[in-house]
């Protein structure tokens, strides 16, 4: 990402597992997935440092390690995508809710319960292959056009910044962003026609800015 914030006290339990927990590239592959802020330049600028120090002390075994690690970080980053990012994002702060959901009120839970089906409809949109799919996956489910997915990236926003992960509260901003434009879009059309749908989406994404959550408008699979 061009402008990457880094907080970090909140990168360190990913970097100690990721270096001191998993002994085996397969271990090292999930917990990468399970924490996408290693995922960055600053972190691959860290494991170089780490293998110029391991070099200086003549310990080949850490230079190989880290190494491997570098490598690995790497390629993952070539196969994914900034958008696939942010849902590995939206799944992990979802996850990490979840885990303090018995604190909280039925009202909440059921909330909760609801923004996990938001983000699930969500990625499903993000990874139609066409603009045609994506406006059919609207029309199959409407709840998107309502104010709920703004509710649900705001609630994850707030989140994201308790957790002192404000990269991925820019990147929410923006999804959030395009969600508002897009209802802003369609709000006196109460039973929008496919086209209706089509133009609101164009729309959006002429006015929406994605620089800070893609690189290119094209990583949005959906647009033809």
């Amino acid at each position: 990402m061009d402008k990457e914030l880094v907080d970090l006290e909140s990168l360190k339990p990913a970097l100690q597992k990721f270096l001191f927990e998993s002994s085996t590239t397969e271990e090292g592959l999930i917990v990468a997935l399970q924490n996408p802020q290693l995922l960055t330049d600053f972190v691959d600028a860290l494991l170089v440092s780490l293998i110029d120090d391991a070099k200086k002390e003549g310990n080949d075994k850490r230079v190989k390690f880290y190494n491997e690690r570098l490598i690995l970080l790497q390629a993952v980053r070539q196969v994914l995508s900034k958008k696939d990012f942010t849902l590995l994002h939206l799944a992990k702060l979802m996850s990490l809710k979840e885990k303090d959901s018995k604190k909280s009120s039925s009202s909440e839970t059921n909330e909760l319960i609801d923004f996990q089906d938001i983000i699930v409809k969500i990625s499903v949109w993000l990874k139609a292959p066409t603009l045609d799919q994506g406006v059919k996956i609207l029309r199959q489910h409407p709840e998107l056009l309502t104010d709920k997915p703004i509710r649900m990236l705001s609630f994850l926003m707030e989140e994201a910044h308790n957790h002192g992960d404000e990269m991925f509260v820019q990147l929410l901003k923006t999804l959030r962003e395009f969600f508002q434009t897009l209802r802003l879009n369609l709000i006196d059309k109460k039973d929008a026609t496919t086209e209706e749908i089509k133009n609101a989406i164009k729309q959006a994404l002429t006015q929406t800015d994605f620089s800070t959550l893609f690189t290119a408008r094209q990583e949005f699979s959906f647009i033809a």
